[in-house]
């Protein structure tokens, strides 16, 4: 049984650092495909510019480290390391 349990959690780890790959996939192209070409179409300040990319890169990147971070302890419970 303990080794089906570890089975499992590997792969809800792989699933975790899946997603937060996603994410930051998913980041990237919004910030290419959307917030850029809205800085083209609005010409905006710099400073909102900045702000914009910010609010957008900060939050993404929090989002992918939560979810590595938690990849990474599960893998540390399912081989009996943590």
């Amino acid at each position: 049984m303990a080794l089906l349990g570890s089975l499992i959690a590997l792969g809800a780890a792989l699933v975790f650092a899946a997603l937060a790959l996603a994410t930051l996939w998913g980041g990237w192209q919004a910030i290419r495909r959307e917030l850029l070409r809205g800085f083209v179409s609005t010409n905006p300040a710099m400073g909102e510019r900045i702000w914009s990319l910010l609010l957008t890169v900060v939050p993404l990147l929090g989002a992918a480290l939560l979810g590595l971070l938690a990849a990474w302890r599960i893998v540390q419970v399912a081989l009996g390391l943590g």
